[in-house]
């Protein structure tokens, strides 16, 4: 809108056509920007039309009806009735209106367009129009990004309005392979899936330390300090405000889950020998018997030919090779320094196997996987890995559903011909070294244009990468002697190129068009003579002995690949169906769940437009009907599926930010700090960590880890002498840390058996080392260092010193220099000191009514 704000504009139009050409010009700009107005307002009312969504200025013109509802008058339903039909009424007639001032406003245009072009020379107004055109279009982008904003608040409203209910039980959700009766409010709790997000009962299960310190990591990439100190300052008023508030949650829905919550815990507390986790398909949920969960695993692992056990944990001695191979690309400038730090391991812990139950299967066999990310190799397995991702080219390979569906939706099949899928038996365990060197070299004519490594060194840091993997189970160690492992972030890679060559060899063995087969991972699907399937799956079996396929031929013109039904259709023609194998739950995030309103709405966005993408075989009411069946076992509102489902088509791709950070999730004020600093800086997107959900009730089947060998910890050790304590933090392993606090120690204590004094300056100089030994000396009293206790742990490295320093301010009794908080921004002084406050009242409370207990109930 240059034009409306360029006075010498004006100015010059008065001098060379007089004030009436300039009254023409300002009208039209005017009328102009009025247009643009209504276009966007015409736009957000049918949207809120379309969706069932009243806008709040016709809402809040009702508030007379707000006492007769508060008054409980029997009258209330068809007061309810009347004023919803008033409201659509209104919102009509709004419309309507909506669409006369735009006709109007386009006839004044017009009329304005022709005065124009008789007072004005044809430069002029040519020039005119044009920049009026330019600021028509940038008004109307703004109004629409305000009406859309507005929209989904409007939106988000409408969900919170709808949490009145309570979540229902998804039966096909929850498998209970044993004996045990289960509590009907834990089989509700544990059908909702581990990832539901649970309410915190009150202020002091927030946490809140988390929390601070993930917003200082977001605000430490803020540029200017002035933006980073006034956002800062927000986010602790809002935090303070919830604090405030103190009022924990009493709706009927919080209430359920913290009875269900306590309720599956008694549940789990008085059947230690039930182990609850995540089936290995189908999205469910199994109960089975820890005795014969270690039975099936400990019978898996004892493969011989797969697995091998050994004396002695052997990660220590992957980590020196691995460091080894590292420095060696460094000495040989084949990587840069920040790369070699990234690839030095300093505390690999021996990753922990566990398994997934087949809950599809009889006998719930189990599904190996090793989580690597623990591992001395895992950063050097992920440095291959995108050398390998970067050289590999697949002319078979079907990216998503979406590829495969627009693939399978362009074939033919001759009437001879069958779909058939190929299915490879346990791949990643059966494909061996010698196979993958193999096939390296057969493709490094594209590798080496994604690395400098040479061939013969790079050949031998994939052979020590597949040999360096081990894991632990209960207690014992073991290596795997053949194939990949599963969790390794090489082994999917190495198993795609070897299908790849695999394919290549069978599909010239048995004379099939590369362009009538796909694959996905260890999945194939072709298009074959119908009576060359045995044979054609007898070449795939031949040609590596350990790779074998099972074989599924369509029946009655259909055959499930993915999350699709492939159907033939009578001419020849494919067309897809969006499928949900007979094993698949059909959970999706719960509507009850404590997540921000957005993402939900997203889950329902997203599915909804998934089975309109996929199935161009039902019609659109077909596809309603499948939608609100899944929806709706998921407890979403039938109003609110009927709205989106009424939604044009999303057509908008937002450009997503450049660097994302994570806070923790706090119902009623985690959306709010979001918002604060997306507002700070756009160019920062903000997600949403979940801390208390489902999944945080299993039993963790694999090995625990000891504390010693913990890192990334917040840690306290306790004086002997006093109650004092010392509180620090350490990216090492907690072992490793202690043994430098004993060997400061150590020092003072053979310095004093020399026959120094505490008050000599051979023993002064200690006290520089830590505060710890500085109480030690001008105490003269001793830690506790052969027993710490980790008081905090985060994955996140650049928060551990926010969380130590959270901690020491909220200890009273810390032995810590005050320097050691000095990093710590002051406005955090009072609420760090209401945390610290209500904690202590809290302890106070629970040792008071522990006390009662005891004295009612003593023990004999």
């Amino acid at each position: 809108m240059a034009t409306n704000t360029r006075t010498s504009f004006y100015t010059e139009i008065s001098e060379r056509y007089g004030p009436q050409a300039v009254r023409l010009l300002k009208s039209y700009a005017n009328s102009n920007t009025k247009l643009g107005n209504m276009q966007s307002r015409k736009e957000f009312l049918l949207r809120c039309r379309r969706t069932g969504v009243t806008p709040q200025h016709i809402v809040h013109s009702l508030q007379c009806t707000h006492e007769l509802v508060a008054s409980r008058s029997p009258y209330n339903r068809k007061l309810s009735t009347s004023v919803s039909k008033f409201q659509k009424c209104l919102l009509n007639i709004e419309i309507q209106d909506t669409f006369h001032r735009v006709r109007t406003l386009n006839q004044e245009l017009d009329n304005l367009r022709g005065q124009i072009v008789h007072t004005t020379d044809p430069d002029t107004y040519a020039h005119f129009f044009l920049t009026q055109e330019f600021a028509y279009h940038e008004n109307l982008r703004r109004k629409s990004q305000q009406t859309t904003q507005k929209y989904n608040r409007l939106m988000n409203m409408s969900v919170v309005a709808n949490q009145h209910q309570m979540p229902t039980e998804n039966p096909s959700a929850i498998l209970n392979a044993t004996n045990k009766v289960v509590p009907p409010e834990t089989r509700i709790l544990l059908s909702l899936g581990p990832k539901f997000a649970l309410p915190y009962n009150d202020t002091t299960q927030v946490p809140w330390f988390h929390l601070i310190a993930d917003v200082e990591n977001t605000l430490s990439a803020y540029t200017e300090s002035t933006i980073r100190d006034q956002t800062r300052c927000q986010v602790i008023n809002k935090i303070q405000n919830f604090i405030n508030r103190n009022t924990p949650f009493s709706d009927p829905l919080s209430k359920f889950c913290k009875s269900a919550v306590n309720i599956t815990k008694k549940f789990i507390t008085t059947n230690p020998d039930v182990l609850i986790t995540e089936a290995d398909k189908g999205n469910r949920t199994v109960i089975m018997s820890l005795a014969e969960y270690d039975s099936k695993l400990a019978q898996l692992i004892g493969d011989t030919n797969t697995y091998k056990q050994v004396s002695s944990d052997p990660t220590g001695g992957y980590e020196r090779k691995n460091n080894n191979i590292v420095h060696r690309l460094h000495a040989l400038k084949l990587i840069d320094t920040r790369t070699k730090y990234t690839l030095t391991s300093y505390n690999a812990v021996c990753p922990r196997i566990y398994g997934q139950p087949k809950a599809h299967k009889p006998d719930l066999p189990l599904r190996p996987v090793v989580p690597n990310i623990t591992s001395p190799t895992y950063h050097l397995c992920k440095y291959i890995a995108d050398i390998l991702q970067r050289s590999f080219k697949s002319q078979y390979n079907a990216v998503d559903s979406k590829t495969f569906c627009e693939y399978a939706n362009q074939l033919t099949i001759p009437p001879d011909h069958v779909l058939v899928s190929f299915d490879a038996v346990s791949l990643f365990t059966n494909v061996t070294k010698e196979v993958v060197i193999h096939d390296i070299i057969s493709m490094w004519d594209e590798i080496r244009g994604n690395t400098n490594i040479n061939l013969d060194l790079f050949l031998e840091i994939v052979d020590f990468c597949i040999g360096a993997s081990c894991f632990c189970f209960r207690q014992k160690f073991y290596v795997q002697i053949s194939g990949t492992a599963m969790g390794s972030p090489l082994s999917p890679i190495l198993a795609d190129i070897v299908m790849e060559n695999l394919l290549r060899r069978a599909t010239t063995a048995a004379n099939i068009l590369p362009e009538l087969i796909r694959k996905y991972v260890d999945d194939l699907f072709l298009v074959l003579h119908k009576d060359q399937v045995n044979a054609v799956l007898a070449t795939f079996n031949s040609q590596n002995p350990r790779i074998l396929f099972t074989c599924e031929v369509e029946e009655n013109g259909r055959l499930p690949f993915l999350d699709l039904l492939v159907i033939r259709q009578e001419d020849g023609s494919v067309k897809t169906d969006w499928y949900a194998k007979p094993i698949s739950s059909g959970r999706i995030l719960n509507y009850f769940s404590f997540h921000p309103s957005d993402q939900k709405l997203a889950v329902v966005n997203n599915f909804i437009d998934r089975v309109r993408r996929l199935s161009t075989t039902r019609s659109r009411e077909e596809q309603d009907i499948l939608i609100h069946q899944h929806l709706s076992k998921n407890d979403y509102p039938r109003t609110l599926i009927n709205r989106f489902l009424h939604q044009p088509p999303r057509t908008d791709n937002p450009e997503k930010p450049a660097t994302y950070r994570s806070i923790p999730y706090v119902h009623g004020l985690s959306s709010s700090i979001k918002r604060i600093l997306h507002k700070s800086n756009t160019a920062i997107g903000i997600s949403h960590s979940y801390r208390n959900t489902v999944g945080h009730l299993y039993k963790n089947a694999k090995d625990p880890v000891s504390d010693l060998n913990k890192c990334n910890v917040v840690y306290r050790i306790d004086c002997k002498d006093c109650p004092s304590t010392y509180i620090g933090m350490t990216t090492n392993k907690l072992r490793n840390r202690m043994y430098g606090h004993q060997t400061h120690v150590n020092t003072l204590e053979r310095r004093l058996s020399e026959g120094h004094q505490y008050t000599d300056p051979e023993i002064l100089q200690l006290q520089e080392k830590s505060a710890l030994i500085q109480h030690c000396i001008e105490q003269q009293h001793r830690f506790n260092i052969s027993n710490p206790s980790i008081v905090d742990t985060t994955h996140k490295k650049q928060a551990l010193q926010v969380l130590e320093m959270c901690h020491i301010t909220t200890t009273s009794n810390t032995v810590n220099h005050r320097t050691d908080t000095d990093n710590l921004s002051c406005a955090y002084a009072h609420l760090l000191a209401q945390i610290k406050n209500q904690r202590a009242e809290r302890s106070a409370s629970s040792t008071i009514q522990n006390n009662r207990r005891e004295t009612a109930d003593p023990t004999p």
